[in-house]
């Protein structure tokens, strides 16, 4: 997912209500997701600027304390509450809304141990990111990210692979969307362009077109809280849970996997989690348990629903399925499915705008001299702005027009490959080779918070391993179609 890279954080509204930023900020899953980084000197701001902690938390709890001692404690529950809202609205992308259909071949049953399984990987992969994280805060002015720990550990080339890796999934997230956008028109193409051909309008044509994406995200995230809740609140009613253990295929689960993998997956905001936490690594692990946690429950509420709502007959996917037979939750279900689509593709346009815009900058470097030189703002340039919304959109709108099959394809592949190798082969290699670097009496050694370092070894030979299992299955997949 992401990097910074977003993935779309639909829960970061009530992040804000809390405090933790000045205005909307989007960021995609699949997530996947855009970036919540915040330099430092923000960060200290926003605890100077924290209110709220005084009422959230009763004074009486508070008997028999000083003050300040009060204070830390709603503050560091304050913090708690905005990293945990911030790892699931991460996790929560456009993809959610696949999920009844990923699950159904392979039963309910074994697509929940399959989930708690990706959760705890995930688990294991974050804490192995958060000690890279504190370690290389040591010796850092600024926030550490994913990029600037793997130039520490690889060079400028390693650097380098991360940022197309991340390009690779966000553009990967973005033709899922866009895929999935158009299959709720009648026709399928024109519904693929008009969706991201709209969205790209609002994001690049005007020149205050990230704010008013920004602001529209926000709103799109409130909104699609609400129809989650109406979605779930309406549907156990009607809903017939015997489904659930109507079938169980359990040779069914690895086809799924990089499926789960790419919709629980939230390594690009744990470097934000560590700064608001100050790179204490209790209190960015306790954020990531409960956050990623309340994600899994939802996700296996939604996979339960999705089932036991959808005739046993159906032959498209769950939510196509619902919003067509009409009932009770088809006008919830459809504002669940446009909002989740809509926010995803705000964040990755969002997420991939500075990248391209220092592409744009780097070919056009003479122009932008001399138009610097005439005072006027390059950033503005509607030519510019054109470049990239078509650098953007473009792409990522051929290939999901192919075919609406490329919804799930697209995820599945984010999943195989950018997404391990990220979050499952990155961080435990990077943590190694720090571990490799350090004296045994330097006090790095205290950011040991991963475990020891042959389970870190394990980690990424696992992760490994299935990214090669994946490739070897794809290849054969391609020739068994040729020899077709």
């Amino acid at each position: 997912m992401k990097l910074n890279l977003i993935r779309g954080a639909y829960l970061v509204t009530y992040a804000e209500a809390f405090g933790l930023t000045h205005h909307p900020i989007s960021i995609p899953r699949g997530a996947v997701t855009t970036t919540l980084r915040k330099e430092s000197s923000q960060i200290s701001g926003f605890r100077s600027k924290r209110i709220s902690a005084d009422f959230i938390l009763p004074s009486v709890a508070g008997i028999g304390q000083d003050d300040d001692e009060v204070s830390s404690k709603a503050s560091d529950l304050i913090d708690l509450v905005k990293t945990s809202f911030l790892i699931a609205g991460t996790t929560i992308g456009g993809g959610f809304i696949a999920l009844p259909t990923v699950v159904a071949p392979c039963g309910f049953y074994p697509a929940a141990v399959s989930l708690f399984a990706v959760w705890l990987y995930f688990l294991a992969q974050s804490f192995a990111l958060v000690e890279c994280i504190n370690r290389a805060k040591v010796d850092s002015e600024v926030a550490p990210t994913i990029a600037s720990i793997s130039r520490t550990a690889f060079g400028s080339k390693g650097e380098a692979a991360i940022g197309i890796l991340l390009t690779i999934l966000i553009q990967a997230t973005l033709v899922s969307q866009i895929a999935r956008a158009g299959m709720l028109f009648s026709n399928y193409r024109i519904g693929c362009l008009a969706s991201a051909f709209s969205i790209a309008a609002l994001v690049f044509a005007p020149r205050s077109g990230v704010r008013m994406a920004a602001n529209a995200n926000a709103g799109l995230t409130t909104l699609f809280l609400l129809s989650c809740i109406s979605v779930f609140s309406i549907g156990v009613g009607s809903a017939d849970f015997t489904l659930l253990s109507a079938s169980s295929n359990w040779s069914m689960m690895p086809s799924a996997l990089p499926s789960f993998l790419q919709l629980l997956c939230y390594g690009e905001i744990i470097s934000t989690v560590c700064e608001i936490s100050n790179y204490n690594a209790v209190k960015t692990k306790k954020a990531i348990v409960l956050g990623s946690f309340m994600t899994l429950c939802l996700q296996l509420t939604w996979s339960a629903l999705g089932i036991a709502l959808t005739p046993a007959s159906s032959t498209i996917d769950a939510v196509s399925a619902l919003i067509q037979n009409g009932g009770p939750v088809k006008l919830p279900l459809l504002s669940l499915s446009v909002t989740a689509i809509l926010t995803t593709i705000l964040g990755s346009y969002l997420a991939l705008l500075s990248t391209v815009n220092a592409w744009v900058n780097k070919f056009d470097s003479r122009k932008i001299d001399k138009e610097s030189a005439k005072g006027e703002k390059d950033k503005n340039n509607i030519l510019k702005r054109i470049k990239a919304g078509a650098l953007i959109s473009i792409p990522a709108t051929l290939i999901a027009s192919t075919s609406p099959s490329i919804f799930l394809a697209a995820i599945d592949f984010c999943g195989s490959y950018p997404v391990l190798s990220l979050w499952g082969i990155i961080p435990p290699v990077v943590a190694l080779i720090q571990r490799s670097k350090e004296d045994k009496n330097e006090r790095t050694q205290s950011y040991r918070s991963a475990g020891p370092s042959i389970w870190l070894a394990i980690l990424a030979a696992l992760s490994a391993s299935l990214v090669g299992y994946n490739a070897v299955d794809d290849l054969f997949s391609v020739f068994a179609r040729f020899q077709l």
